[in-house]
């Protein structure tokens, strides 16, 4: 099964609005379509963004989500492990994408463009595949659309 790690951000946004692609990939981890992964730091950051700038509706939604989904949880690597990312992501990002690496997931979904969706950060983390909800779902799409028979 396609294993995803989803930056804090995306959870916020999944939660905050039911349309747009972060409710979709929610939505398809609910649905079991694809296996999520995620660390109890990202979490955390996803929770009290919710609590402090969304209406509480949002943060039960949040909660909804984490009480039927079945996340994979993994802790948050040690600062030893992050020191690989330090000298090219944003220090805030570090641990998260430490945690994705050590996720083993193929993709890392994230709306943060300007710290994740660099060319540096691309080029210097080959294992993973870091795109955006929308991003990531148009792949899916063309992942399972049907192979056309003209070559």
């Amino acid at each position: 099964m396609l294993r995803v790690f989803l930056d804090a951000n995306v959870y916020f946004a999944g939660s905050a609005s039911p349309a747009g692609g972060s409710a979709l990939v929610l939505q398809l981890i609910l649905k079991g379509r694809i296996e999520a992964t995620a660390s109890r730091l990202v979490l955390r950051e996803a929770e009290r963004n919710l609590r402090h700038k969304r209406p509480p509706k949002d943060l039960k939604a949040f909660h909804q989500f984490l009480k039927h989904a079945k996340l994979r949880v993994v802790p948050t690597p040690p600062e030893t492990a992050w020191k690989p990312y330090e000298d090219f992501i944003h220090p805030k990002d570090v641990p998260v994408l430490a945690a994705a690496v050590a996720s083993k997931a193929a993709y890392l979904i994230t709306l943060d463009r300007r710290h994740f969706l660099t060319k540096t950060v691309i080029e210097r983390v080959p294992e993973l595949t870091i795109l955006t909800p929308g991003d990531f779902l148009r792949e899916l799409g063309r992942e399972a659309a049907p192979i056309s028979s003209k070559a």
